[in-house]
């Protein structure tokens, strides 16, 4: 009975100490306060040196499940939510002082048995360590936030069918939870970033979602000018109309893309709509564009891409414009200030990531593949998923249609011309019929 009663209060002592050595983070806001003030984030007023002021705390959930707190904090007067950003690196550090903690769980300790070898189960439990690594988010909304994280963002999110519905597709996840992009509210997307770290892998999961949730409704022009192998899985499937791999073909896809939004525009002027939602089309036509940077010197595609972002969400184009190469001359500013979506990875300068997201930060994303900023409220890290070419040839088989289409530009010229000798691009199912 003694024995029992001995090993039961351990077991209860193991659980509790556990217990106590995981909520640290309730600690977690007097260290940002030191670690700040250490940094010289405070200010000086009649002789008082005055810090931080904590307002408030609440938790992280991703689900159910508490993944981190979030502390909100007054800053003095003459302090800039910059200045913090700029010592972020610092707080992470020293939030992190504390390198191991006792990882046991209340099923290591229910999976107990009260016998003779009790003590050297709970000496086993004892030497059970767990590496953390925390990770913090700043933001500002006229408190300071800094969300800390209990552990740090994945680096494997695998892609997986049904993620999202309707025209929302996956961003990435980030340390609260899953992050999406609505084409119906942010129309046209920029994405930029070093070659192989997953810019190519993210618009092929876009494609593949669209195709998935809007089989009957969502249609392509794909602009592939990287030799043409990114997207020649594509070139044969039914929601594909116009297919480029070089700036010739490319040009006359975004003519004929351009020619049918006037059409459609003109439609919604005279029937008093003003965008094919109100109107009811159900199609949407999406212009993905691989490499955008060896169109730049073109200005005849500048142009004709300058009026897609300027004209286009209204009558039901969406663009999702790619470069690894991002500077004034590849992103056009009529482009970019049009784009509202932004996702960045992985860049070799501040400067570039400035052209893409208005700030730094690409160019101090960790080297891990599918990692990225999405630019949304302000900016939050993602591990975008990672999509297989098994799941990608599930989703477009039953959508392949090896018969020649009008608009598929590589393979066969259309027999139907304009005076100008231009070709007609043909939408299916826009209501002008």
């Amino acid at each position: 009975m003694l024995f029992e009663l001995t090993t039961t209060i351990l077991a209860g002592g193991l659980a509790g100490f556990s217990f106590l050595q995981k909520q640290v983070g309730s600690s977690d806001a007097a260290k940002i306060q030191r670690i700040c003030a250490s940094n010289g984030l405070t200010v000086t007023e009649d002789k008082k040196k005055k810090n931080m002021q904590l307002l408030r705390r609440s938790k992280i959930r991703d689900g159910g499940r508490v993944v981190g707190t979030e502390y909100a904090y007054r800053i003095p007067l003459g302090l800039s939510f910059n200045q913090f950003v700029d010592k972020k690196d610092h707080i992470q550090d020293g939030i992190n002082n504390k390198h191991t903690v006792l990882d046991v769980t209340f099923q290591d300790l229910k999976n107990l048995k009260l016998d003779k070898n009790l003590l050297q189960s709970i000496k086993r439990l004892l030497n059970k360590e767990k590496d953390i690594r925390k990770e913090i988010e700043l933001s500002y909304d006229g408190v300071l936030k800094i969300k800390v994280f209990n552990e740090p963002l994945t680096t494997d999110f695998p892609y997986h069918a049904g993620l999202t519905k309707g025209w929302t597709v996956p961003v990435g996840k980030s340390r609260s939870g899953l992050i999406t992009h609505d084409f119906e509210k942010k129309a046209h997307i920029i994405v930029a970033g070093t070659t192989d770290f997953g810019k190519s892998n993210w618009v092929n999961s876009t494609i593949n979602t669209l195709i998935n949730n809007k089989p009957n409704d969502a249609t392509f022009t794909l602009i592939d000018l990287k030799g043409g192998l990114e997207f020649n899985r594509y070139r044969h499937l039914k929601q594909v109309k116009a297919y480029a791999k070089n700036v010739e073909e490319a040009k006359e896809a975004l003519q004929m893309a351009v020619d049918k939004m006037d059409e459609v525009t003109e439609f919604l002027l005279e029937e008093g709509f003003s965008n094919v939602k109100e109107a009811g089309f159900k199609e949407r036509h999406f212009i993905v564009i691989d490499e955008a940077a060896d169109m730049a010197d073109n200005k005849d595609c500048q142009n004709l891409l300058k009026d897609i972002a300027r004209k286009g969400r209204a009558s039901g184009l969406r663009l999702i414009y790619t470069t690894q190469y991002p500077t004034a001359e590849t992103v056009s500013s009529q482009v970019k200030r049009n784009c509202i979506g932004r996702l960045c990875f992985v860049l070799d300068t501040a400067t570039a990531s400035n052209v893409v997201l208005d700030q730094g930060g690409a160019e101090k994303l960790p080297a891990i593949q599918g990692r990225a900023l999405y630019k949304d409220l302000g900016l939050i890290e993602v591990q975008t998923p990672l999509i297989k070419n098994e799941t990608i040839q599930t989703i477009i088989k039953p959508h392949i249609n090896i018969r020649p289409r009008k608009g598929d530009i590589s393979e066969k010229r259309s027999t139907t011309t304009t005076k100008g000798g231009k070709h007609t691009f043909i939408l299916e199912e826009t209501g002008l019929s």
